[in-house]
C-alpha cells in the first residue's frame, strides 16, 4: 500500500500563523517564515479564509451617536473571536494525534499492542498508541513512522529499506531494529546488523548492541544500549534502568492516553530504576509516585499533572 505522509491541515496551521503574528514577541524572522509557508496555494488559501472569517467577527465602523453600546459589541465580538480559537486550537492539540492514527495503514489504540507480516515477509510490532506507513512497490522499500514505537523484524529481499521519522532517516542494513518518537526526542536501537541515521548533513552509523537518540535539529553520539530491557515493553513490561524519571513518568502516562505535564524540572531528570507493568500503567504510576513523594493529578482524562 502506498505510504501517506500526514501533516497538519492547512487550516489548521492558518489557525497557529494567526495567533503568532498578533503576538507582541513575533519578529521579522518568524514573518519571513510565514511568507514562505503562504507560497503553498493551500496555505495562502487557509489563510485568506481565516482572515475573512475574523474580518466578518468585527463589527461595523461606530456611528457618531451610540458609541457605547458600538464599543460593547466590538469588544464582545473580539472575545467571541478569541474564545473560538482558543476552543479550535485546544481541540486541534487534543485530537490531532488520534486523526493521525486513524489516517495511517497501520495503527494501535491506547493500550494495545500488535504485530503484522508485511507483503514482503518482514514483521512490524507496533507499541501502545502507535502508527506507521508502508509501501513496498520500489526498489527501496519506504516506512514512514507516524507516532509512538516499534519493533522491526526485517527480511532481506535484495531490495534497501529506509524509515522515515520526522525530519530524518534511517536506511536499514539489518534484520532487527527498534524506533521510537518520543515527546522531545527519537530513539534507534539496533538489536541485529547495522542503521544509519541521516538527517540533514549529519549521519551516525549505529551497529548492533548500540543505540541513538535523534531530534529535528542534531543527532546525538552513539551509545551501548542495554539489550536486555530495550524491547522489554514487547511482553508490557518497562524495565528501567538509570533512566530518567520523567521518561518513566511519559511512557506509563501514554499507556493510558495521557500527556504527562512535570511541574518540577529537576525532578524530571532524576534517575530511576525498576520494572513497571505497562499493562496495569495506573498502578504502576501510584507506586512510582509513591517511591518518589510525587502528586498526581489527572485532568478530563488527557493529562496527567505531576509534582
Amino acid at each position: 500500500m502506498p505510504a501517506k505522509q500526514f501533516q497538519p491541515a492547512p487550516q489548521q496551521e492558518a489557525l497557529e500563523w494567526f495567533s503568532r503574528l498578533r503576538q507582541p514577541g513575533c519578529d521579522e524572522g518568524e514573518r519571513q517564515v510565514f511568507a514562505a509557508w503562504c507560497q503553498v496555494p493551500q496555505n495562502a488559501q487557509a489563510y485568506a479564509e481565516l482572515e475573512t472569517f475574523w474580518q466578518q467577527l468585527q463589527p461595523a465602523p461606530a456611528r457618531p451617536q451610540p458609541r457605547q453600546l458600538t464599543a460593547r459589541r466590538s469588544h464582545l465580538g473580539k472575545w467571541l473571536a478569541l474564545v473560538f480559537l482558543l476552543v479550535m486550537g485546544t481541540l486541534a492539540y487534543l485530537y490531532w494525534p488520534l486523526m493521525q492514527r486513524l489516517g495511517s495503514e497501520m495503527h494501535t489504540d491506547v493500550g494495545e499492542r500488535r504485530s503484522l507480516r508485511l507483503a514482503d515477509g518482514s514483521t512490524v510490532h507496533l507499541d501502545s498508541a502507535s502508527a506507521m506507513n508502508v509501501d513496498l512497490r520500489g526498489r527501496t522499500r519506504q516506512l514512514h513512522l507516524v507516532q509512538g514505537q516499534v519493533y522491526l523484524e526485517v527480511l532481506l529481499d535484495g531490495r534497501a529499506m529506509e524509515v522515515d521519522v520526522g525530519d530524518a532517516r534511517i536506511q536499514v542494513f539489518g534484520t532487527r531494529l527498534q524506533i521510537a518518537r518520543f515527546a522531545d526526542h527519537n530513539e534507534l536501537v539496533v538489536l541485529s546488523g547495522k542503521a544509519m541515521v541521516v538527517q540533514g548533513g549529519e549521519q551516525r552509523l549505529v551497529s548492533a548492541g548500540e543505540r541513538v537518540t535523534f531530534d529535528a535539529t542534531r543527532i546525538d553520539p552513539v551509545q551501548k544500549a542495554d539489550m536486555k530491557t530495550a524491547d522489554s515493553w514487547r511482553n508490557g513490561r518497562l524495565r528501567a534502568t538509570d533512566m530518567p524519571l520523567g521518561q518513566v513518568l511519559e511512557r506509563l502516562a501514554g499507556y493510558q492516553g495521557q500527556r504527562l505535564w512535570m511541574l518540577d524540572e529537576q525532578a524530571a531528570h532524576r534517575r530511576v530504576s525498576g520494572d513497571f507493568s505497562l499493562d496495569r500503567p495506573a498502578e504502576s504510576l501510584a507506586a512510582l509516585a509513591s517511591t518518589q513523594q510525587l502528586q498526581l493529578q489527572g485532568v478530563l482524562d488527557h493529562w496527567l499533572i505531576v509534582r
